[in-house]
């Protein structure tokens, strides 16, 4: 293969072409980000925003490696994993089993607390009860999820993360936050006492596994040459860019409004309500608006993500019928756990700890693949690639790791 690029497209086209990471960054802006930000500004302030601009530039790198593997070698991640294996049946077996594990496990998790959280924003808002909101969301969610597929739903995904985006920094500048003590907090001069774990969730928010294999598959539809990887980076830059604007304006209007009052943050509706005292009662229905943007659009993105991966895995039609089911399926579980009431906090810990358990395990088969030279030819990873991707790799690990130990903490709790 030749790094020749006969043209580089406008700044416009680039514009023009944006799509498969705003799937990526609705998935993970979702209620169980706005809880675990709105945690850290309450607790922190801004001492730990330098966490969030860390997660998205280490998202960042491992979505660009496997965006390149879609769009050069037209493999998804597993599929490229098995090829670098090829002649071993256990391991074809072993990724296989491993990757449907992750994609059930994580995304029946996430999206019953995408649901519940969104519902909780759209009950307040108008003013229904929890049970109508997650129908209403729910029902939403099924139909997008069931009819439509990841091309058609990238116009709608970028419309949440715009509308996310207007929201969360507008309730940000009417605060009016100090900015250079803001500015402090992207620099980790220390790690406050006790906030390990809130550090670890903030990582593993940004960080999901489910995401990453969702690019490869995204890319490799939209995109298909070597010249067609800059617009990949484009889209992907600005898109986590956006998400990390949106994470980072919840912990500084969290900070700035409730840090030092001691706020039990038990639910993502904690954000809104924390408004209304400061800018008045219709700023508490904006922000129960973001909230349910957010449950939404993570409602929808998530279980896409499970339906396209699948039928990716077992060379289903995108709209094949057992594609169907399995995108279907989660969004029905989510809407029953959300019509009964559960609590969020529980589900939003359970479906971390099952991320943070296989993020590891994408990470390192993303690496292997990006590194395989049957596959990308000149086009896999550089020296520097490679110390970037092992870096961030390494953080997962740790992520992995602390998500084993808490997994069999709680179950001795039982």
């Amino acid at each position: 293969m030749s790094k020749e690029i006969k043209r580089k497209k406008t700044l416009k086209e680039k514009f023009q072409e944006m799509g498969p990471a705003a799937i990526v960054t609705s998935a993970f802006i979702g209620p169980g980000t706005i809880t675990t930000t709105t945690l850290a500004g309450v607790n922190y302030r801004y001492e730990l925003l330098w966490t969030i601009l860390f997660s998205g530039l280490a998202l960042i790198i491992l979505m660009e490696m496997s965006s390149r593997i879609g769009i050069i070698s037209n493999h998804d991640v597993t599929e490229g994993a098995i090829a670098s294996f090829s002649n071993n049946k256990v391991a074809k077996v072993l990724i296989t089993g491993i990757v449907i594990l992750t994609l059930f496990a994580t995304a029946f998790g996430l999206e019953a607390g995408n649901l519940i959280g969104g519902s909780l924003g759209l009950a307040d808002a108008l003013n229904i009860p929890q049970w109508a909101g997650a129908l209403i969301l729910g029902g939403a969610a099924f139909y997008a999820v069931v009819v439509g597929t990841a091309k058609t739903l990238e116009s709608i995904m970028s419309i949440f993360v715009s509308l996310m985006g207007v929201i969360f920094v507008l309730a940000m500048f009417l605060v009016n936050p100090d900015y250079g003590e803001v500015l402090t907090g992207f620099v980790p001069t220390s790690i406050p006492e006790g906030s390990g774990v809130t550090i670890i969730a903030l990582i593993g928010t940004t960080l999901i596994g489910i995401n990453l294999l969702m690019q490869a598959v995204t890319a490799a539809e939209k995109w298909h040459t070597p010249e067609d990887l800059e617009a990949s980076k484009f889209d992907t830059s600005f898109n986590v860019g956006i998400g990390i604007v949106i994470t980072a304006a919840i912990i500084i209007t969290s900070g700035t409004v409730l840090y030092g009052t001691g706020t039990e943050v038990d639910s993502p509706i904690v954000f809104s309500r924390m408004l209304e005292p400061v800018l008045g009662s219709y700023a508490r229905i904006i922000g129960d608006v973001g909230i349910a943007a957010a449950g939404l659009s993570s409602a929808i993105a998530t279980p896409l993500i499970l339906k396209v991966v699948m039928a990716r895995m077992f060379r289903w039609d995108a709209n094949d019928m057992r594609a169907r089911a399995a995108g279907g399926a989660a969004v029905i579980v989510g809407t029953i756990f959300a019509a009964l009431g559960t609590s969020p906090t529980q589900i939003i810990i359970f479906a971390s700890a099952f991320s943070g358990l296989f993020l590891p395990i994408v990470a390192i088969l993303i690496m292997i693949v990006a590194n395989n030279k049957e596959l990308l030819g000149e086009y896999k990873n550089t020296l520097m690639q490679n110390i970037l991707g092992g870096f961030a790799t390494i953080i997962t690990l740790g992520l992995g790791l602390n998500s084993l130990l808490s997994f069999f903490e709680n179950l001795s709790n039982l």
